[in-house]
C-alpha cells in the first residue's frame, strides 16, 4: 500500500518548465517558420493533481484547466493536453524528453524549447 501511495505521489506533481526560446508561428502557418522569436522570461507550469497550466511568455501570463490528456496517436514521443480557460481551448503537447512544448491556438501555434532547468516540484 505504502509503495502505492509513494508512486502516485510521484506523478502528481508540479513540473516546472523553464523555456530557452520560443517561435511564435501565426496564420497562415509556415512549417518550420517563425513570426516572432525571443528567449525572453517564459514558463510553463504543468500540475497534473490540481489538473492546472500556467504558461508566462513574456509579460503575457495565461491559466489553465486540463480538460482532456494522453499519448498523442501520430507521435507517441509527445504527451497531449487538452487546455480550457475563459477565452476557449488550446491544444499543448510535450515529448518525452521535456525538452518542447507547443501550445496550438487556432490562429498561433507557439513553440517552446526547453532548457536542463526543467525540474519536478514536490
Amino acid at each position: 500500500m505504502f509503495l502505492l501511495l509513494l508512486s502516485g505521489s510521484l506523478y502528481a506533481q508540479e513540473q516546472v518548465f523553464n523555456v530557452q526560446r520560443y517561435c511564435i508561428d501565426e496564420q497562415p502557418f509556415k512549417k518550420g517558420e517563425c513570426d516572432t522569436v525571443g528567449n525572453e522570461y517564459s514558463f510553463v507550469f504543468l500540475d497534473t493533481q490540481k489538473r492546472t497550466v500556467v504558461f508566462f511568455l513574456t509579460a503575457t501570463k495565461m491559466k489553465y484547466k486540463i480538460v482532456d490528456s494522453g499519448v498523442f496517436a501520430p507521435d507517441k514521443n509527445y504527451a497531449f493536453y487538452t487546455l480550457e480557460n475563459e477565452k476557449g481551448q488550446v491544444e499543448m503537447r510535450i515529448n518525452t524528453q521535456n525538452t518542447k512544448i507547443e501550445f496550438l491556438y487556432p490562429n498561433t501555434h507557439v513553440y517552446l524549447t526547453v532548457g536542463k532547468s526543467t525540474k519536478a516540484v514536490r
